[in-house]
Parts: structure tokens; C-alpha cells; sequence
């Protein structure tokens, strides 16, 4: 599954050419009055003492949950699924390689506690678009209602990823999704609090990562991974037995082609699927959940620049400040919806892109409808993309390009955190 961003993605090929890191000129926009550090609510300790799942499990059992409750419900259901996918990416071992990884595991190197088995990439699939599903539920009519504010110390968060109930070394949230669903804040004292207030802006966020995810699960099942995968485990089981085997007889060798060739398996596997035929009723839900993170996107940067405070945000418009301190450049809305643009112009078929050895686009939005194999070879070449080479006018790197500059160099870290 491509946890980065699949849409955006696309016009990130259009930039050919480097980029130069720096910043556009313009005007500064006024800051709004920087408000203190919020009281953080009970239910943030309550996470730290008693873990995800207890929380989550109280927030399920009440009948009516006030606005800010359900966002703590959906973001509840959104970190519960994260660390049920990387208690598993430690478990299975090979799900390192076969799934992203989700952050800065701890315990790379320990032995994995469960045989990777063919369906699991399918099964942790179907499990993260339900997950998304129940999140997307809690935070359905969020973001238009009432105004809410939920603090929360984000050191209070962890991930019980040995499954005994208490917090250990290596578990803190902070720590294993630095860099990845959160910015690399400067460093701070163990006790110092990290504290964000979300509101309703955030609850459009949510929104959109949730259909992001779900968007990328669906793309997987639509090329039914399992039988590749199986195919790949059965040769291997096969080799490990041949290692084993001349291993007894004496036959060492230098080269241990099994661990240091590791990639090949995943490869294979990965190679061997998109020779498959896409299931068209997969592909159109990836299409249509990617749509769909493109409006609660744009929701979101309607919402924040609409707030007239600037307390502990999350992702701050221009008038605000981040919680944590990371810069967030001036006209990074305006500049977002631009890639916003582009994807929904490829999902939609408005726009295509460009085929990389000759100026002629290729149509996303028709395969995503009626999809074909990919194998890597039609695709290098062109035949396999044929059916869907098109007149309509190409993609130009313009707004990726401007997206960029203003990041310079922490374009992979914004496009995580701006989804």
C-alpha cells in the first residue's frame, strides 16, 4: 500500500528537473494573537494511564458523545488502527517490506513473533478500510457543526506494541510517527509538555487522511495480492530448505543470497500482482475515496483560515502559529489546493499525464474506471498504457513545482502531514 500520497504523487513526476529549495517572495500575513497553551483535557491522561484501546472502548459504550468526544472517538479508532498495523509489521516480519512502514518501529532486528502468511496483506487491508470506516462515522457532520476544542498532550499518546497494557520503552506515539503523521518538532525535556488543541478545521483533516488510507487499501485489494504472495512464500520455503539442507552438509557460503537479496521476495511479489487483472469495483472506490479527501482537504483550509484564534493548532493557517514550533510557510493553503487541483484533474480525467518518452498524456481517471493489468514492462514501454493514451491536455508541473519551493526541503514530510 502507497501511504504516500497517491494522488499528489502523479504531479510529483512532472517535476523533472531539480528544484531550487527556497521560499516564495510576497507578503508576510499578519499574525493573530498567539494564545497560551490550552488545559488539556482529562481524556489526553486518561490515554497516557490506561493506553488506546481502554479509551477507545469507554468512548464506544456512551450513547451521546458532545463534538469534541466524537473527534476524540475518531481519532481514537484512527491511532488504534496504526498501532494494531505496526504491532503486526513487528509480528509478521516480512509486512516491513510488503507494507509501509508505518513509523519509527522500535526492534527491527528482533525475530518476528508470527509466520507471514499469503492472505495477511489482504486481511490487514480489509481491516484498515473498516477502521477507517468506523473513524469516518464518528466524525460524520464533525467538522460542520458546533465548535469544538479538544487539547491534547501528544506525550500522552502511545502504541502497545507487545500487547501487555502497559507503557514501555520505544511505545511513545511521538517517537515512532516523528517524520511521518507528525512533524519533527524540535526536541523537548521529557516532562515538557507537547500540547495541540484540534477543532473543527482538524476534524475535516481527519476526514481527508481517513479516505486517503482507505483509498490505498482498496488499490491493494483491487490486485488481489494473496496469490502472488503465496507463489513467492512457496519458492521461498523451498530455498530456506536448500539452505538448510547444504548448511548441514558443511556446504557454507560466503554470500547468504536469502538476507542480503531480502528485497527480491516483496519485488517479485509486488511484480507478479500487477500482472493480475485490477477488480474495477476496487479501483473506482480508490478513485472515489481520493476524491473525496480532495473536498475535506479543501474543507479544511476553508475552516482554519476562517478561525479568528491561534491556540496550540495543529496545521496553522497563515495568521497562526504550529503548536509545536515547525514552520509552516505563508501561502502553503493557497499553494496545497493547487496539487489538490491537479489530482482531482487526473482522478477526474480533465487532465492526464504526460507518458514519459514522448509528449502524449496517459488518462488516470479511465483506468481507475475500467482498469487493466500493469505489467512493469507495458508500463516502461508504453503497450500496457495504450488503451488509455489521450488528447486531453497534459499535467504541467506548475503548482507541484511552486508546492515545492515553498517546502524546499521538507516536501515529504508536509505532503504526510497535509494529506
Amino acid at each position: 500500500m502507497c501511504s504516500a500520497r497517491l494522488v499528489t504523487c502523479f504531479a510529483a513526476l512532472l517535476a523533472v528537473s531539480p528544484i531550487a529549495a527556497h521560499a516564495q517572495d510576497g507578503p508576510v500575513t499578519a499574525k493573530i494573537t498567539r494564545s497560551n497553551a490550552p488545559a488539556v483535557d482529562p481524556i489526553s491522561a486518561r490515554i497516557g494511564a490506561e493506553g488506546i484501546a481502554a479509551v477507545l472502548a469507554d468512548l464506544k459504550s456512551r450513547d451521546a458523545l458532545a463534538p469534541k468526544d466524537r473527534f476524540a472517538l475518531a481519532g481514537l479508532e484512527f491511532l488504534a488502527s496504526l498501532e494494531a498495523a505496526t504491532r503486526w509489521q513487528m509480528e509478521a516480519g516480512a509486512a516491513r517490506v510488503l507494507m509501509p512502514l508505518i513509523g519509527n518501529v522500535p526492534g527491527e532486528s528482533a525475530a518476528p513473533r508470527e509466520t507471514f502468511t499469503a492472505d495477511a496483506v489482504t486481511r490487514e487491508s480489509e481491516a484498515l478500510i473498516a477502521e477507517m470506516d468506523r473513524a469516518r462515522s464518528a466524525l460524520d457532520g464533525v467538522a460542520d457543526g458546533p465548535e469544538f476544542g479538544l487539547a491534547i498532550d501528544l506525550n500522552d499518546l502511545w502504541f502497545d506494541l507487545d500487547g501487555n497494557g502497559a507503557r514501555d520503552d520505544g511505545e511513545a506515539a511521538v517517537t515512532i510517527l516523528r517524520g511521518v503523521f507528525m512533524p519533527r518538532a524540535p526536541e523537548t525535556e521529557a516532562a515538557e509538555a507537547r500540547i495541540v488543541r484540534f477543532d473543527n478545521a482538524d476534524a475535516a483533516w481527519l476526514s481527508a487522511y481517513t479516505h486517503l488510507i482507505s483509498g490505498a487499501g482498496e488499490l491493494t485489494l483491487a490486485f488481489d495480492p494473496e496469490p502472488a504472495i503465496a507463489r513467492v512464500l512457496e519458492t521461498y520455503a523451498k530455498l530456506v530448505e536448500a539452505q538448510e539442507k547444504a548448511a548441514s552438509a558443511g556446504q557454507f557460503s560466503s554470500m547468504d543470497g536469502l538476507r542480503i537479496f531480502s528485497f527480491v521476495d516483496p519485488a517479485a511479489a509486488l511484480l507478479d500482482m500487477l500482472h493480475q487483472q485490477p477488480d474495477p469495483q476496487h479501483t473506482r472506490a480508490a478513485r472515489d475515496h481520493w476524491l473525496t479527501m480532495i473536498a475535506d482537504n479543501r474543507q479544511f483550509w476553508d475552516l482554519a483560515e476562517a478561525e479568528t484564534d491561534n491556540q496550540a493548532e495543529w496545521i496553522p493557517s497563515d495568521a497562526q502559529d504550529q503548536a509545536l514550533d515547525v514552520e509552516f510557510p505563508d501561502r502553503l493553503g493557497e499553494t496545497w489546493r493547487g496539487v489538490l487541483s491537479d489530482g482531482e484533474a487526473l482522478l477526474t480525467s480533465e487532465k492526464s499525464f504526460p507518458f514519459w518518452r514522448v509528449p502524449i498524456g496517459v488518462d488516470l481517471g479511465a483506468w481507475l474506471e475500467d482498469p487493466a493489468p500493469l505489467p512493469l514492462t507495458g508500463v516502461v514501454q508504453g503497450w500496457a498504457l495504450d488503451p488509455y493514451f489521450t488528447d486531453a491536455p497534459m499535467l504541467t508541473p506548475e503548482n507541484w513545482t511552486r508546492f515545492s519551493r515553498l517546502v524546499g526541503s521538507r516536501t515529504g514530510l508536509m505532503m504526510f502531514m497535509l494529506n
